[in-house]
């Protein structure tokens, strides 16, 4: 459940910090739906690709779970870009890490949903698209993925839609809730970057 939290909490600081893509994922919705009792799961929902970009791009900025997932390597051992870690040890890489990677998410400190859209038009990082897919994993991958994937789109698509079907969401005058800052340790000094514990 706290990470679900963390994401719809992650999605709204986003998108209030980025009044643009705001903009943009608010007249999708209010012009796809003419009630809020309307926006539950379907084709429909399904269609608002922008809202579903907004989501991606807050779990990829901040994975709900940051930190490796450790897999303990099996007997015989195994080669991992050419260096030998024995049986036993326990290995992973942080979604966090990953997700920040330059080389599959270019401009990786920069709140860009568009990066998620299909449409070249749409998306001026179209051609990192298919690296960027390859990478994303912030429900980790393969049979450890995270069984509620399903369910967690789908609270965080119907929850989010609502909320900004009802309501105008702005900044309050002087709010840093959430946000890093020049007086936090290394890692944390990005105001732009929504800030959580793992």
């Amino acid at each position: 459940v706290y990470k679900r939290q963390t994401a719809m909490s992650g999605a709204f600081f986003y998108l209030a910090h980025n009044p643009t893509a705001m903009q943009k994922v608010c007249k999708e919705i209010r012009e796809a739906f003419t009630d809020v009792e309307d926006i539950v799961t379907g084709p429909k929902l399904s269609g608002c690709s922008f809202l579903r970009a907004c989501i991606d791009e807050t779990m990829r900025m901040t994975p709900p779970v940051a930190g490796a997932l450790p897999r303990e390597v099996l007997s015989g051992g195994m080669d991992i870009d050419g260096h030998h870690i024995p049986a036993g040890v326990d290995v992973g890489v942080p979604i966090y890490t990953i997700h920040h990677n330059a080389d599959y998410f270019p401009q990786p400190f920069d709140f860009i949903p568009e990066r998620w859209l299909s449409d070249p038009s749409a998306n001026p990082l179209h051609s990192s698209l298919q690296a960027a897919q390859s990478a994303y994993n912030p429900f980790s991958i393969g049979p450890r993925g995270c069984i509620g994937k399903g369910l967690a789109y789908v609270e965080l698509t119907v929850t989010i839609a609502r909320v900004l079907f009802l309501y105008d969401l702005r900044l309050a005058p002087g709010t840093t809730l959430g946000a890093g800052s020049k007086d936090l340790e290394v890692g944390r000094t990005r105001a732009s970057e929504y800030q959580i514990m793992d």
